[in-house]
């Protein structure tokens, strides 16, 4: 049997490549180690999709009930600091929409049913004609040829294990809880919430309309595992989840059981070696806290797919080493920079230090005012940002000096000594970014003048401090 790609994991990521491919006539094959019925899921899982990943699909037509969020609030459950997003802040009707696991998986399943083969897995690959094609051995015995092989099958997978690519990984020491509520008449369901404390991040969401019989909501509660010792997950949850509807003003039934898993991340090195190619959460996983790992996933599966069909459009081997290699390098810098920043996030927001919380809380409640991380949410949005390297500032040039006087006219006093130091010849006295890219690629602009800044910046010190 020859087929071009075959394609390990009939989870979300795999069966979306398939359908893709085969809009433009690629034939694909898919491996999926469970049963036939195990591969259609059930249960409480949702996800939460950006604009880019949810057109994606609907150009595959495949359809599925949405929850729409035009707005997140974000809350420091220890302080004070508050911070909202909304669509409007990115140009966008929505800024996300919460799909349910089960429905999204199975319609895919089933739009690939007649190119999957269940109750396999590769048990190894071998390398034929000169890299051209590969002999790839199933566990049933089934020996199958291939250009590419396309490891799709999650965070433990197997393809990757053959490739002999390198991975790092870490713990968060963190356990996530997923559970449905019932939520009170208070509850938005057009809003997402998300609190930061010391008893976790805890995230609200609403569910499909389908789904939302009685105001119903999903609950991703990320949870530092001291906080669990001697506890039953069912007992800390009782004991602690009035503490986050005091916080949103929301009462809270719970509606289902609880689920839970252990947080960790993942990078591989590489994504490529030779005609093996790792894709989504075979890649690379990340923190839960921005619901971020779904859509990576998607953006991946977008890129690879582009580069195949435009290799196959111009006549050329699928495999070529450049074809995949242009994948993985339109997509491990961006997929890196977005673990590390969810790395810093879990860490600051976690941090139980005093001068943390303080600077966390004034950070939230700057950023409200202002739009720097609007426009750094809005860069995750954006496609057109993707890659690209955006200056966010004022744009507008301002000596060492001027920030002194500013400085030292919002505290009211002190005496800068200017001169005392000679400047060199070939000092750069001015040195600014341009923020063109930022006009026109997110359409930001900054609405806080820097005085402002600085004097807000210094009066919140005052009085905190």
């Amino acid at each position: 049997m020859n087929v071009p790609i075959i394609i390990s994991g009939g989870g979300i990521i795999g069966n979306y490549i398939s359908v893709r491919l085969k809009r433009h006539n690629i034939e694909s094959l898919i491996i999926e180690k469970s049963s036939e019925t195990q591969a259609y899921s059930s249960g409480i899982r949702t996800l939460t999709l950006n604009n880019h990943s949810l057109s994606l699909l609907q150009k595959e037509k495949i359809e599925v009930e949405t929850a729409p969020i035009d707005q997140i609030n974000a809350l420091d459950g220890e302080g004070t600091g508050r911070i909202k997003f909304l669509s409007d802040d990115i140009g966008e009707n929505f800024l996300s929409h919460v799909v349910m696991f089960n429905e999204l998986k199975n319609k895919l399943a089933k739009a690939c049913h007649e190119r999957t083969v269940f109750n396999n897995q590769i048990e190894s690959i071998q390398n034929l004609n000169q890299n051209d094609t590969n002999e790839v051995l199933l566990s049933n015995g089934t020996s199958i040829e291939a250009k590419i092989i396309a490891g799709c099958d999650g965070r433990k997978s197997n393809v990757a294990k053959i490739s002999g690519l390198s991975n790092k990984s870490s713990e968060y020491n963190q356990t996530a809880i997923t559970f449905i509520c019932k939520a009170d008449k208070n509850f938005d369901r057009k809003i997402a919430h998300q609190v930061f404390s010391e008893k976790g991040i805890f995230a609200v969401m609403p569910m499909p309309d389908r789904e939302s019989r009685d105001n119903r909501c999903t609950i991703v509660w990320s949870v530092n595992n001291k906080n669990l010792e001697g506890l039953s997950i069912n007992d800390f949850v009782s004991s602690n989840l009035s503490f986050f509807e005091s916080k949103l003003g929301i009462k809270l039934k719970i509606d289902s059981q609880l689920l839970n898993f252990q947080l960790s991340n993942h990078h591989f090195e590489n994504y490529v070696n030779n005609s093996i190619v790792l894709i989504g959460d075979a890649a690379h996983s990340i923190h839960p806290l921005a619901g971020q790992g779904i859509n990576i996933g998607f953006a991946d599966a977008d890129i690879f797919c582009e580069e195949v069909v435009d290799a196959y459009n111009k006549g050329m081997s699928i495999n070529e080493k450049s074809v995949l290699k242009k994948y993985e390098i339109r997509r491990k810098g961006v997929n890196l920079i977005m673990l590390k920043s969810m790395d810093f996030f879990v860490y600051f927001f976690n941090d139980n230090n005093s001068y943390i919380r303080l600077i966390r809380s004034y950070g939230l409640n700057t950023v409200n005012k202002t739009n720097v991380i609007k426009a750094i949410f809005k860069c995750f949005e954006e496609n057109t940002a993707i890659g690209e390297i955006i200056n966010i500032g004022s744009g507008k040039p301002r000596t060492l000096k001027q920030i002194i006087l500013s400085i030292r006219k919002s505290i009211g006093q002190g005496k800068p000594l200017f001169g005392i130091v000679k400047l060199r010849k070939d000092e750069i006295l001015k040195l600014y970014p341009s923020i063109n890219k930022a006009k026109k690629k997110i359409q930001w602009t900054p609405k806080i003048q820097f005085n402002k800044g600085v004097k807000d910046t210094i009066y919140y010190y005052k009085k905190n401090l």
